[in-house]
């Protein structure tokens, strides 16, 4: 059976690949190691924290109750459920809700499924091997769970309109079947498989982007076993092109996508878990890209978003590195360089973040998901490049 890498401390089937077999007993030891190091006093971060699940594992952010302000999506592993923050924009929480899900979620993603105006939500149930789908009710609510069984291992999930008839559709990672699935808006939020396209072993995170300026939805997979990006181009018909595979670092993980050298072409920057690292690949606008640099962050990198941290209009980014406990802030200059500045000490296992303007002061903050302390924290930015915990309220 396929778990979720963070499940549980115990020993890794022998059923997985050999590959599977060393990066799972990698991983669980190494959370196991740190449990114990991570139970320590909260009291510095409890008023700016907020509980999710047991052991999260992503965050989507949107804003589910139409006031305006920025609410979060976090499902969590270990608990079959998927917990929503809604924001009072100011940097704290109004409500904290829970939704059951199926075993194993990893990933959760949003958009209007049903057509209805409202902001639904699915997650990948890696042990379940399912999706589940809720309907927004516009006020912060989720309902009429459904289920979407027969998928093999999933991983992350993608949401866009890849047939262009005007509903979002579903991209899947099976990682199971080293697989992307393809599942079409029949109408009304009800998902049909149409098709499925063979990438690297072990495709981890999935995301979407437009790589070759044809307004299309594009996606790109992380794969662990071969450390390999697959480019999988839109075609506009729900169909995808042949897969371009991209050589990267070891242990591929969150990726960021934005013009950063102002070519006009979408570029990448992906977390290399196994190199301590974050790789920088140009776009050619074609759907190609070339590796040009790579910058050294913290331990054991995992989570990864961009944004305009300082307000000079380039895009910028921000790291979490798991067992440093750290976040790096990589400062672009517009020409597709990056400059390193001063770690920020977090003393979390931040698996995952977001990036937001969650206080609306018009400087974007960060919300970082500790993996093993089970909450989301929130930082500030100054609009300079720096942040800091959130003030308590």
């Amino acid at each position: 059976m396929w778990l979720p890498i963070f499940d549980r401390c115990g020993p890794v089937p022998s059923s997985m690949g050999l590959w599977h077999q060393r990066l799972t007993f990698f991983s669980t030891a190494l959370l196991c190691a740190l449990v114990p190091l991570l139970h320590i006093s909260m009291s510095h971060v409890a008023a700016d924290s907020r509980r999710t699940g047991f052991f999260p594992h992503a965050i989507s952010v949107a804003d589910f109750n139409n006031d305006g302000h920025l609410d979060m999506a976090i499902p969590a592993s270990a608990e079959r459920k998927v917990t929503v923050l809604l924001g009072d924009g100011k940097g704290g929480i109004l409500a904290n809700h829970s939704y059951a899900v199926g075993k194993g979620p990893t990933w959760v993603e949003t958009a209007d499924f049903n057509g209805d105006g409202h902001i639904d939500l699915v997650t990948t149930n890696t042990g379940g091997a399912s999706l589940t789908i809720y309907f927004g009710d516009g006020q912060g609510g989720f309902a009429d769970r459904r289920e979407i069984e027969g998928i093999h291992g999933p991983a992350s999930v993608v949401a866009a309109d890849f047939n262009r008839d005007g509903r979002p559709d579903l991209a899947v990672a099976q990682a199971a079947k080293s697989e992307v699935a393809i599942l079409l808006n029949q109408g009304k939020g009800k998902m049909a498989l149409a098709r499925s396209y063979k990438v690297g072993r072990g495709p981890h995170i999935l995301t979407k982007a437009n790589l070759n300026n044809d307004s299309i939805p594009d996606l790109v997979v992380g794969s662990l076993g071969p450390h390999t990006l697959t480019v999988l181009l839109g075609q506009g018909d729900g169909s995808f092109r042949n897969p371009i595979e991209v050589s990267v670092g070891r242990f591929p993980h969150y990726r960021a996508f934005g013009d950063w050298n102002g070519d006009g072409n979408n570029d990448v920057a992906v977390v290399a878990g196994g190199e301590d690292a974050v790789e920088i690949l140009l776009g050619d606008g074609k759907g190609n890209l070339i590796k040009t640099a790579s910058y050294p962050v913290g331990s054991n990198p995992h989570g990864l978003d961009a944004g305009d941290f300082n307000g000079d209009g380039h895009l910028d980014l921000a790291i979490s590195s798991r067992s440093s406990m750290d976040i790096h802030i990589l400062l672009g200059d517009g020409a597709g360089k990056f400059l390193s500045s001063p770690p920020i000490p977090i003393g979390q296992d931040v698996i995952a973040l977001a990036v937001g303007d969650f206080n609306e002061d018009r400087h974007l903050d960060l919300a970082l998901v500790s993996a093993t302390s089970h909450v989301v924290i929130l930082f500030k930015g100054d609009g300079r490049g720096n942040f800091k915990l959130f003030s308590a309220r």
